[in-house]
């Protein structure tokens, strides 16, 4: 009797522990398998027909990129530059409010977004501003134009101004990244090795639509904002583009480009929302430290897409600034009619 219920004893303990292997290799199939089904991506972008998407292509020498350029000719260029995750919808209706004043707008998504390839390369600086460069080029934009630059946009736009002094008209920075702001834990993780990529894989498409809900004070624009932003999760390579920017662009400290800028004499003008969750207006108290010349606006009622939220608050201002600091070629016609003025103005001797 003691032998036979020594066996079962044995047996049952044979039983358990015979699960532990079975139980340790659907553990890690699970781990491993969960970036792969939860991941959305699925389509190339490349194969897109430009028929289907609004907007033009162009190829560029590192891929091609979707953009539009709108308003009259001649006039005054203002290229928009969009920020980490959403690509060019994000700015709204400020395009369109610019061109009925008169300037022609370049809105263009960078490369890892929206309908422009992502090239499996390092995107950094060197990447971004290429882009740009190649992209006035092949549209023949030779003269000086005005740049508005969003979030991490801010910072590759004033990576161009310090490259391209001369091309450069002025410099808007909205809710700009790079103001020594830590970035939050779960963003941080992602610059581990290995560890940013599996999570990137498995919990990137939740993380990244998520953040929609941070971008605006008004919560109730989120919906919109998300639904605009998931088409571009089912093109591969989107989220390898989110982790080498993560990884490569100097998100959370720039304050060493801006330092730079201030010793330039282009004209900047920045605007922060009030209740920015993302890059949070404490950043304005080190801007106005470190940008001293800049004409810098809170935006009340406003979170991260301040422009998106307030366009009647921040798009007047945005003109008086354009028009304070106009390009060059205009700049020297608005001089001459004021010299017209002043001659027309004294008595004839």
């Amino acid at each position: 009797m003691w032998p036979a219920a020594g066996a079962a004893a044995d047996g049952g303990r044979l039983l358990k522990e015979g699960w532990r292997p079975y139980a340790a290799t659907a553990a890690l199939l699970y781990l491993v398998g969960t970036p792969f089904a939860l991941d959305r991506e699925w389509k190339d972008v490349i194969g897109e027909s430009p028929r289907n998407v609004a907007g033009r292509f162009v190829q560029l020498s590192a891929g091609r990129t979707r953009f539009d350029l709108l308003g009259p000719t001649p006039s005054q260029v203002v290229v928009f530059v969009h920020g980490f995750t959403s690509p060019a919808y994000v700015w709204g209706s400020l395009p369109k409010r610019l061109r009925e004043q008169g300037y022609r707008t370049l809105v263009y998504d960078l490369f890892g977004r929206g309908f422009s390839d992502r090239p499996d390369v390092v995107y950094d600086r060197d990447l971004y501003d290429r882009q740009l460069v190649d992209l006035l080029g092949r549209l023949q934009i030779r003269g000086p134009v005005h740049l508005v630059g969003l979030s991490m946009g801010a910072i590759i736009a004033t990576e161009f101004a310090l490259r391209h002094e001369t091309r450069v008209a002025s410099l808007t920075l909205i809710d700009p990244a790079g103001f020594s702001v830590d970035m939050p834990g779960p963003a941080a993780l992602l610059t581990v090795p290995w560890l940013g990529d599996y999570l990137t894989h498995a919990f990137g498409d939740a993380f990244l639509v998520s953040g929609n809900a941070k971008a605006v004070y008004d919560k109730s624009l989120v919906p919109a904002l998300q639904r605009k932003f998931e088409y571009q999760l089912a093109y591969v390579g989107y989220k390898r583009a989110i982790l080498s920017t993560a990884r490569e662009m100097p998100l959370a400290d720039f304050t060493g480009g801006y330092r730079k800028l201030a010793k330039r004499l282009l004209p900047v003008k920045v605007f922060w929302g009030k209740q920015d969750e993302i890059t949070p207006v404490a950043g304005a108290k080190l801007a106005r430290k470190i940008l001293p010349k800049a004409k810098i606006t809170l935006v009340e009622g406003a979170g991260h897409l301040s422009h998106y939220e307030k366009p009647y608050v921040v798009t007047p201002l945005l003109l008086d600034f354009l028009r304070w600091a106009p390009a060059p070629e205009q700049r020297s016609r608005v001089f001459a009619a004021a010299k017209c003025i002043v001659d027309a103005a004294r008595p004839v001797e």
